[in-house]
């Protein structure tokens, strides 16, 4: 059985060529994901209550009994 003949300089380009992509890939997503985690961390500390004002009092109601 013969062995196949290995292109070494086109698999090393395919390689390179390859991770340049991945590495892209990995940059665009992780970009994304800190785009929305600072997203997130704006929207809960727009929901976040704010610390300086007073609660409002809370309604009594009439005990029935």
């Amino acid at each position: 059985m013969n062995r196949a003949k290995v292109d070494t300089q086109r698999d090393e380009r395919a390689k390179r060529e390859s991770q340049i992509v991945i590495d892209a890939e990995r940059a665009a997503r992780e970009e994304k994901t800190a785009r929305l985690r600072e997203q997130r961390l704006a929207a809960q500390s727009a929901q976040a209550p704010d610390p300086t004002r007073p609660k409002p009092a809370r309604r009594r109601t009439p005990s029935k009994g």
